[in-house]
């Protein structure tokens, strides 16, 4: 999962992303509290569950991309 970072910055840059992450969900409370793990560190803490969204990313064997050579067909007259 991905954390929305919405602490105030005062220069935060225009392209810099506000999302944190990678991190692993360990626990999901009642009311919408999820307890997050954060792998580098391995720190635990509880967010609100709305302040996250999925984070998708494609193992990196699938990471190969298929390359497909279209040609114009011949004119005939």
């Amino acid at each position: 999962m991905l954390l929305y970072d919405s602490r105030l910055h005062l220069f935060p840059g225009k392209w810099r992303s506000r999302w944190a992450g990678p991190f692993i969900v360990t626990h999901v409370f009642p009311h919408g509290v999820i307890d997050i793990q954060d792998p580098t560190r391995g720190t635990h803490f509880k967010v609100n569950g709305q302040r996250l969204k999925p984070f998708l990313e494609l193992p990196a064997e699938e990471r190969e991309v298929e390359c497909l050579i279209l040609y114009e067909p011949e004119c005939r007259d």
